[in-house]
């Protein structure tokens, strides 16, 4: 009996329990890939789940018969867009869970997610969220390092009561524990797509700031984690610098700034000093 389930039909909870029987554990990472980062390229699915392979178009073709195998059985589906790289096939194709995939991996209470078709600005910095996680499992797999806390929102969100008693949230893009067998590395991440005003940014920072003085992350985890800012050129990161350091409110020395190309020398703790606002390393006491 096929499992294909029709397009716009209602799939029932016998034919969810067989799709559910079927899949292997790779079929559940990608799965699981999905509904946690909402989006992904099928070269960031690649290079995070189908590394085992002798050559690239090995692991590409692998990729593509899975990912064409849970989309004909509406476990994923693909936007119409495509990613640069590749102009024509599946492999330049965006996913994201369909029916069944959002209702096999929907925790239990959690609202059904829905999927409307996203504004470009929203979906580019969605996919460098996901490029980034996968580029921390990468640096994993290659260093003698674990990543043993990675979170999106909104499991990355912190709330926390102003000093005025009201409630703020502090939204990082990402929260990740990165852990060596001598220390564990807290970072909150945000990725600037070059969108948002200088004002905006700063903003940002001072909620860090705000959250960083209730006490709580020390609480969590010994100390404040470090605040990394991903920008497009070095340009910005130069700017944010400069309005971080001028700015007595914040505490430097928890914010470092960067380009996506030194991404891996700071989760490494290899600073390029040019571009840091501050040396990383452990917050002061």
């Amino acid at each position: 009996m096929s499992l294909h389930a029709a397009p716009g039909r209602r799939i029932s909870a016998a034919e969810l329990n067989r799709l559910r029987q079927m899949l292997s554990i790779r079929d559940w990472n990608v799965l699981r890939l999905l509904a946690q980062f909402r989006y992904a390229s099928t070269g960031q699915i690649r290079r995070r789940y189908f590394v085992d392979h002798s050559s690239q178009d090995a692991a590409t073709r692998a990729t593509l018969r899975i990912l064409d195998r849970l989309f004909e059985h509406r476990l994923i589906t693909r936007l119409e867009r495509r990613v640069g790289g590749h102009p024509h096939g599946s492999a330049a194709y965006i996913w994201h869970l369909d029916a069944a995939g959002e209702r096999l991996t929907r925790t239990k209470d959690a609202p059904r997610r829905r999927y409307a078709d996203p504004a470009w600005p929203f979906l580019e910095h969605t996919l460098q969220i996901t490029e980034t996680a996968v580029q921390l499992h990468e640096l994993a797999a290659s260093d003698d390092m674990e990543i043993s806390r990675l979170e999106v929102e909104p499991d990355a969100w912190r709330s926390f009561l102003t000093p005025q008693g009201g409630t703020a949230i502090l939204k990082p893009d990402l929260f990740a524990t990165v852990s060596t067998p001598v220390y564990d590395d807290h970072w909150y991440i945000e990725i600037d797509r070059g969108t948002e005003t200088q004002p905006v940014l700063l903003a940002k920072c001072r909620t860090y700031a705000a959250y960083r003085r209730t006490g709580r992350a020390r609480a969590e985890h010994g100390v404040f984690p470090r605040v990394l800012w991903v920008l497009p050129t070095r340009r910005r990161v130069a700017r944010l610098q400069a309005a971080i350091t001028a700015d007595s409110d914040l505490p430097e020395r928890i914010f470092t700034c960067i380009t996506p190309d030194q991404f891996p020398a700071a989760i490494r703790n290899q600073p390029d000093d040019a571009s840091s606002v501050t040396t990383p390393g452990k917050e002061e006491p």
